[in-house]
């Protein structure tokens, strides 16, 4: 069984690293289109790198993403069973090394057989689309002090009480980890000047 990641920004060997103990051949096919690109809007990009991929089974990945040793084995699972022409995968952020609980993710088709895809508009496949039950796992910051520092240094700082609202507003959750990420996001106007990391 072969598959083919192309690459959406800087990916590590060691994010695909728990593929290999599934498949007889995984290749990685390096792309310029940015991590966080909406990939319907850079369909002919994408196509191009499908076009070059080795492999028939095609996984895009973007920069800071991964793949567990559990969502490994069901992809494998589920390229031998053939049930379907493309999965979706959903994304569980990492803020600390535990998961962000910031609402549900329907996921995007990000697995599937290079035969069966639609090649306009959004990333499509002709066929049975299956959400897998694992998820892909990224990682955002390591500390909440890591988070805070990037924020000092690309973002615009809000008053005290702009803050307290904003937190108010997107708190819909008792995970303290969570509720951490959001009260430093909150305290923040990302703006033009500012980006997340990539």
């Amino acid at each position: 069984m072969d598959v083919s990641v192309i690459a959406l920004g800087h990916v590590h060997t060691e994010a695909i690293e728990s593929l290999t103990a599934h498949l007889t051949r995984l290749e990685q096919v390096v792309t310029n289109l940015a991590p966080r690109v909406i990939l319907g809007d850079a369909r002919a990009e994408l196509n191009r790198a499908i076009d070059a991929a080795a492999h028939d089974w095609i996984l895009i990945l973007r920069e800071r993403e991964f793949v567990d040793a559990a969502l490994a084995g069901e992809i494998a699972a589920s390229i031998n069973a053939a049930d379907a022409w493309g999965f979706r995968l959903r994304v569980l952020p990492l803020y600390s090394g535990k998961p962000l609980r910031l609402g549900s993710d329907p996921g995007e088709v990000r697995l599937f057989h290079r035969r069966h895809l639609l090649r306009r508009g959004d990333l499509g496949v002709q066929g049975t689309v299956i959400r897998l039950k694992n998820s892909l796992r990224a990682r955002t910051f390591d500390s909440s002090d890591e988070h805070r520092a990037y924020l000092e240094k690309h973002g615009v700082p809000h008053s005290w009480l702009r803050r307290a609202l904003l937190f108010l507003r997107n708190a819909r959750t008792f995970d303290a980890n969570t509720l951490r990420y959001l009260w430093i996001e909150a305290g923040f106007d990302h703006g033009e000047r500012a980006s997340r990391p990539q």
